[in-house]
């Protein structure tokens, strides 16, 4: 099993991390999402892992710069439940924010987990942080789910910040 990113461990490797916490079990179409991913940033390619149980691993490859990688993981997959747990416990944590117990609850509700991790030699960051915006929302917006980004916090399906990473 990849080694999955929670609030202690993201600084020990390198890039950037995202984050799809997700409510529903449904498979996203991986052709539909290729597809996506060439819209929002022409000239990528993407490269899935699969199995039996349907796709679980994504590389997508923009014209230049180092991969992005999509890995996606079932809540019953073993470890998965106790990273999803240390998420809803920093939320918990952000009493500043007065939705933090709904926001913890929908994390603690989570059926699958995607994790995002960009490249930091990236030479075209707008169109990389567009197609990386682009595939947290589409999966939100897709599987009932809210995403993180490091650095800004958690999101709604829109975009829309639901809770400020200080």
């Amino acid at each position: 099993m990849a080694l999955l990113q929670t609030p202690e461990t993201d600084h020990q490797l390198m890039g950037l991390w995202m984050r799809i916490f997700a409510r529903s079990e449904a498979v996203i179409d991986p052709v539909l999402l290729a597809e996506k991913v060439a819209q929002w940033l022409p000239g990528t390619t993407c490269h899935f892992g699969a199995d039996g149980a349907g796709w679980f691993h994504l590389e997508i490859r923009p014209p230049s710069g180092g991969p992005i990688q999509l890995d996606r993981y079932h809540c019953e997959e073993e470890g998965i439940r106790r990273d999803l747990n240390t998420w809803a416990a920093w939320v918990e944590t952000c009493d500043y924010c007065p939705d933090a117990p709904n926001l913890m609850e929908r994390v603690i509700q989570s059926r699958q987990f995607f994790t995002v991790m960009r490249s930091l030699d990236t030479p075209d960051e707008s169109g990389v942080d567009r197609l990386c915006e682009g595939l947290c929302q589409h999966l939100s917006t897709e599987l009932d789910g809210i995403w993180q980004a490091d650095g800004q916090g958690l999101k709604g399906a829109d975009g829309t910040l639901l809770l400020q990473e200080y």
